[in-house]
């Protein structure tokens, strides 16, 4: 992808909602929080995006589902850890690039529940966090590297994902946030890479507001890059402090907004087993400590195992946080 200086954004004017004073609220009080990226690709122990860099068929790609069984996934104990942490809502991926969706969802059958594992760890964390009342953010993303009308018929696509955010919506009790990723206007799409650009406008404004209508709390973000448009509730940056944007991608415009910073745990976003580079927990609070002086929610990733546990090396630099 190549960075354009002249971009246009899909035009969300129409959004008649927004998230409610009190969802706001508890998003800005809520200062530190966890992410997680974990998916079909965790398997591979090679990174989220190992179907598109490693360039494998989607029918090879899918063969994994019969190998996906996270025995070990517990959500009591990840949201153990979370109040260990002083953590205060997850952020969790349920579909990333792949299309494969961590939920069970009726829309397809590229899903978690028609994998060996057959349960759903959505419906599991969001019983777990609402018990100890703990917020729930979903990670959803617009791109899709697997569904065939994301090439073929874009209408049908934009009512498939529309379709599978009311199931996320109206399934799992309060949600807290939505955060969508995958559409990046500022980005040009190599010739190898065309099939990332969407086939038309995402009804971004139909979106938004669908949110706010089943779930009136629940901010909403899309790591886009750009300044927040309407219908949106916070700026987010990733890898980067508000206003920097030393990772490359990011925006150096600042709105009034609330914001968050992003960061990771390990190397990257999700389960890569080669490449097991905790950072230091004094680095991390350093960074948490410049996000709060930013004013902004400091959201931190770990990438579980394709057996659903996270790494002991990755729960003791979160139960640091919650001794310092």
């Amino acid at each position: 992808m190549q960075a354009m200086d002249d971009y246009a954004v899909e035009d969300t004017s129409g959004c008649r909602l927004q998230a409610s004073p009190r969802g706001i609220r508890a998003f800005v009080d809520a200062r530190f929080a966890l992410s997680v990226h974990w998916g079909l690709y965790s398997i591979d122990g090679r990174g989220e995006w190992v179907m598109h860099s490693e360039k494998i068929p989607g029918e090879v790609y899918r063969k994994r589902m019969g190998r996906f069984n996270p025995v070990r996934f517990d959500a009591e104990e990840w949201v153990d850890l979370m109040l260990e942490a002083g953590q205060e809502f997850l952020l969790i991926t349920s579909k990333h690039h792949d299309g494969f969706c961590m939920f069970d969802t009726q829309l397809t059958d590229f899903k978690v529940t028609a994998t060996p594992f057959g349960r759903d760890p959505m419906a599991e964390l969001a019983d777990a966090l609402h018990a100890r009342g703990l917020g729930l953010h979903f990670y959803y993303s617009l791109l899709d590297w697997t569904h065939p009308a994301y090439r073929n018929d874009w209408p049908a696509y934009v009512e498939y994902y529309q379709g599978q955010l009311r199931e996320l919506l109206t399934n799992y009790g309060r949600i807290s946030g939505v955060l969508f990723d995958g559409y990046w206007p500022r980005f040009r799409f190599r010739d190898e890479d065309a099939h990332f650009a969407p086939g038309g406008a995402w009804d971004l404004a139909g979106t938004y507001d669908m949110i706010h209508e089943l779930q009136p709390d629940a901010v909403v973000v899309n790591n886009h890059h750009v300044l927040p448009l309407k219908g949106e509730d916070y700026q987010i940056w990733e890898l980067d402090m508000p206003g920097e944007n030393t990772a490359g991608f990011n925006t150096t415009e600042i709105s009034n907004k609330p914001r968050a910073v992003w960061w990771n745990l390990n190397v990257g976003w999700s389960y890569y087993e080669a490449k097991c580079e905790i950072k230091p927990a004094e680095t991390l609070m350093q960074h948490f400590r410049e996000a709060l002086a930013c004013d902004a929610t400091f959201i931190l990733n770990v990438g579980p195992t394709d057996l659903g546990e996270i790494l002991p090396e990755e729960q003791e630099v979160l139960r640091a946080f919650g001794r310092m």
